[in-house]
């Protein structure tokens, strides 16, 4: 259990083949793609310079092909993403090998105004495994009804990084897809999430991110992750219509 600093591509080359059960994590959206500098309303992605889909696919090719050596078989790589980025995800994973899966929507309960645009309401979960193996599922239902989760974003005044995601969320994904003995790894930990969610879980974590003060937030959460399950807020499948807590 410890939080590395450090690039993604960098540390993952130190990881052992096969010993992760699960890759977990938040990398850039690149929501810099067809856009002009200083466009007015759109944003920046301040974690990547990338402007174009060839160069995205470039960038997510060797990440993807290290997920696939680290997992093991049948464990699970799930990715979220945005409309920038999954396009050039998808490609890549399918180029290292990996089996895609499914994609899941989380609706945001609150999205971000932008001027003379729409807001954002929505993020991208991709899910593959990689193959040789059954993969895992958690669940007495042997399938669920759905791909939209409903939840909250994390308020903006409780967040410690600008991407920061709920542990609802989190704790969901770990505790459906990865066995409780399984190595949870997070290349893009941020504020440490998934490493919070991981603890919650029983599951062994690893997290790595480049920025220091990142790494020092997630530590920190991670070793606290018994208050932050007290607090843990409420997550529903959009099903016929109709919110099913789950």
């Amino acid at each position: 259990n410890k939080v590395v600093q450090g690039g993604a591509l960098a540390v993952l080359h130190d990881i052992p083949t096969g010993i992760a059960g699960m890759i977990m994590t938040d990398p850039p959206f690149f929501i810099n793609i067809g856009r002009t500098e200083g466009e007015a309303g759109m944003g920046h992605d301040p974690w990547s310079d990338i402007s174009s889909t060839e160069a995205a696919i470039a960038w997510a090719r060797p990440l993807m092909l290290e997920f696939a050596r680290v997992v093991r078989k049948g464990g699970a790589v799930v990715v979220m993403a945005s409309t920038q980025s999954g396009a050039a995800l998808v490609l890549a994973a399918e180029e290292a090998g990996l089996v895609w899966m499914n994609e899941i929507t989380v609706l945001w309960n609150s999205g971000k105004p932008r001027a003379r645009n729409f807001g954002s309401l929505f993020t991208r979960i991709l899910w593959f495994v990689t193959p040789g193996a059954r993969h895992q599922w958690n669940s007495r239902h042997r399938s669920i009804y759905s791909n939209v989760l409903v939840c909250d974003k994390v308020p903006i005044n409780h967040r410690q990084h600008p991407a920061q995601k709920p542990i609802e969320l989190t704790t969901f994904l770990i505790s459906l897809l990865s066995h409780k003995t399984d190595l949870i790894v997070d290349p893009f930990c941020g504020s440490g999430s998934t490493l919070v969610s991981a603890a919650i879980c029983g599951r062994p974590f690893v997290g790595i991110d480049k920025e220091p003060m990142y790494v020092k937030v997630a530590a920190r959460r991670s070793m606290q992750f018994e208050t932050e399950a007290e607090n843990e807020g409420e997550i529903y499948l959009w099903i016929n219509g109709r919110l099913d807590p789950i």
